[in-house]
C-alpha cells in the first residue's frame, strides 16, 4: 500500500490519490441510491471534506518533501526520518490532518527538520492553521468563547473541534497585533471618502470630518479579584456623513484603558496619521460631552481651527435637571420652560397656534411633494445661542431654594458658551449630537462584553475590541493578507509561549 510519505514526493502521485479518493467516494454515495435532499447535501459536505483533508496534507507534505530535498542536497550521506515523531498534526478549517515533515539526519548525526520553519512556523505554540485562526478570531471577537467553539463546529460540518480556551488564547494573540493602523481605515480611504461622499459645510465648502471620545465601564480583573467594581474604558470614533443617504460612515477608531493623557497621545497619532493637509484639508468637528479633559486635552491635540461643539444632548439633560428643582418634578412649568428652552437652542421660534377655520365636517386634501424644511433662527444675540441662555439665567428671578441649581447650571453653560451655538452649526450643516458616538459603544464593545456574568482582563477585552474595531472599519480582510503576517504570528505566539 502506497503511504502518504511516498505520495507526497511526487505531484503525479498527489492528482492519482486524490482522484483515487474523490472516485472512492463518489461510488459510496450513488450506490446508496435515492436520497433526500438534506442526505445527499450532507453526504456530499463529508465527501468534500474528506477530500480537502487528503488533499490539503498531500499539498503541504510535497512542501515539506522540498524543503528537506533543498537543504539536504548538500549532505550526500543524509539519511532520511519518518518515524512519527516527525509527523505534525495540524488543525484546520477541514478538519484535523496529519503530515510527514520529512526530516533527515546529517553527516553529524544530528537529525534537521526544516519544514517547522518553512512549511508550519507556528507550530508547536499554535497547532491551527492560520485560516482556521483567523476562523476563531473572528468569532471569537462575535460571540461568547463557548458559543464561538459551537459556531466552528457547525459552521465546518463538525471537523473543526477547538477548545473554547484556545479560541480565547489565540484571539488574545492576534488581538496584540492589532494597532490603530488597523482599526482606522487607510489614509487613503480616509480622503476618498472625505472627498466622495462627506457632507460639506455650506460656509466654507470643506467636507465635514466629526471626532468624538468617551467612556464606558467594563467589568475588569484589578487589584488580583473579580468582584471588583466597574472600570472605566476610553473609546475614540472618527466619522463623517454621507451626503446622499445621511447615513453615519465609519472611518474608524480605537479603545484604550489609559487616562486621559493617553487619549490625548492617541488623537495626536490619528491625527497626524489619518487628516489630510493642505487643499484636501477637512473641516474637523470635534463632538463631546462636557468632560474637561476632553477640551483641555484633546481639542489641543486636533487643527487650529477645529470647531468645538458641546453634545446637544448631554446640555439638554442639564436643563431638565435644573427645571426640575426650579419648577418641580413634572409639572407643566417646568416642561414648558425646557420646552421653550430647548427649541431655542435649536434655532426654533414658537409661534401663536391660529385657530382652525375648518369647517365641521370637512376633510382636509392631503398635500403631495416635498417637505417644506425647517427654517433655522440664528440667536439675536450677537454670541450665539449658549450666551443668549446664560444672559436669561442670570435675568430670572430664581427662588431661593434653586439658587443653587441655577449657579451650577450657569458654571456648566458659561464654560461652553461658545461651544452651544447650535442655530450657527445646523445652519452650516454641521451635527450637534454625538450620538455616533454612544452608538460606537453599543455595537463595537457593549453588544460582546456586557453579557452577565462576564468579567474580563484587561488584554483580553482589548483583543474582542480591538478585533471588531478593524471588522468595523473593513480592514480585516487586508490585515490577514499581508505577506509578512505569518513572521508576526510566529513572534506573538512564541513570546506568548515563554
Amino acid at each position: 500500500m502506497t503511504t502518504l510519505s511516498q505520495i507526497t514526493r511526487s505531484p503525479a502521485l498527489i492528482k492519482q490519490e486524490v482522484m483515487s479518493v474523490v472516485a472512492d467516494a463518489l461510488d459510496s454515495l450513488l450506490s446508496q441510491g435515492p436520497v433526500s435532499g438534506r442526505t445527499a447535501e450532507t453526504a456530499v459536505w463529508d465527501l468534500l471534506l474528506d477530500v480537502g483533508r487528503v488533499t490539503l496534507a498531500a499539498v503541504l507534505g510535497w512542501a515539506c518533501w522540498s524543503s528537506t530535498s533543498r537543504e539536504s542536497a548538500s549532505s550526500p550521506t543524509a539519511r532520511l526520518r519518518l518515524d512519527r515523531d516527525y509527523w505534525l498534526t495540524q488543525t484546520t478549517t477541514l478538519g484535523k490532518i496529519c503530515v510527514p515533515l520529512f526530516a533527515y539526519r546529517d553527516e553529524s548525526g544530528r537529525t534537521q527538520v526544516p519544514a517547522r520553519a518553512e512549511v508550519f512556523p507556528l507550530h508547536p505554540h499554535c497547532r491551527s492553521s492560520e485560516l482556521c485562526l483567523e476562523w476563531e478570531a473572528r468569532l471569537g471577537s462575535q460571540l461568547p468563547f463557548r458559543q464561538a467553539e459551537e459556531a466552528l463546529r457547525d459552521f465546518t460540518h463538525g471537523a473543526c473541534v477547538v477548545e473554547d480556551t484556545t479560541i480565547s488564547r489565540h484571539l488574545s494573540a492576534v488581538g496584540s497585533l492589532l494597532g490603530s493602523e488597523w482599526t482606522y481605515r487607510s489614509p487613503e480611504q480616509v480622503a476618498k471618502t472625505l472627498r466622495e461622499r462627506a457632507t460639506r459645510d455650506s460656509e466654507t465648502g470643506r467636507p465635514l470630518l466629526y471626532l468624538s471620545t468617551d467612556a464606558h465601564a467594563l467589568r475588569r480583573y484589578v487589584d488580583e479579584t473579580w468582584t471588583s467594581k466597574w472600570k472605566m474604558i476610553n473609546g475614540i470614533r472618527l466619522w463623517c456623513i454621507d451626503g446622499r443617504t445621511g447615513e453615519v460612515v465609519h472611518l474608524g477608531g480605537e479603545y484604550t484603558w489609559g487616562d486621559c493623557q493617553e487619549v490625548a497621545t492617541r488623537v495626536r497619532r490619528m491625527v497626524k496619521r489619518l487628516i489630510p493637509t493642505g487643499d484636501d484639508a477637512p473641516q474637523v468637528v470635534l463632538l463631546a460631552d462636557g468632560m474637561p479633559w476632553i477640551w483641555e486635552r484633546v481639542l489641543s491635540e486636533l487643527p487650529a481651527d477645529t470647531i468645538g461643539i458641546l453634545d446637544f444632548y448631554h446640555a439638554t439633560e442639564h436643563l431638565a435637571d435644573y427645571a426640575k428643582v426650579r419648577f418641580g418634578a413634572g409639572t407643566k412649568a417646568a416642561k414648558a420652560w425646557y420646552n421653550k428652552t430647548r427649541a431655542a437652542l435649536l434655532g426654533k421660534r414658537q409661534y401663536t397656534k391660529k385657530p382652525s377655520t375648518t369647517r365641521k365636517g370637512h376633510k382636509k386634501r392631503r398635500r403631495t411633494g416635498p417637505k417644506a424644511k425647517r427654517t433655522i433662527h440664528l440667536s439675536d444675540n450677537p454670541h450665539g445661542a449658549g450666551e443668549a441662555l446664560v444672559n436669561e439665567l442670570l435675568a430670572d428671578d430664581t427662588p431661593v431654594e434653586a439658587q443653587d441649581s441655577v449657579l451650577a447650571l450657569l458654571h456648566y453653560i458659561s464654560g461652553h458658551a461658545d461651544r452651544m451655538d447650535y442655530p450657527a452649526f445646523r445652519a452650516r450643516g454641521i451635527q450637534i449630537g454625538s450620538g455616533a458616538m454612544e452608538s460606537l459603544h453599543r455595537t463595537a464593545s457593549q453588544a460582546r462584553l456586557k453579557l452577565a456574568g462576564t468579567r474580563w482582563l484587561a488584554e483580553n477585552a482589548l483583543a474582542v475590541l480591538n478585533a471588531r474595531m478593524v471588522q468595523l472599519a473593513q480592514r480585516w480582510h487586508h490585515f490577514w493578507a499581508q505577506p509578512q503576517l505569518t513572521d508576526q504570528l510566529k513572534t506573538v505566539f512564541a513570546g506568548s509561549a515563554s
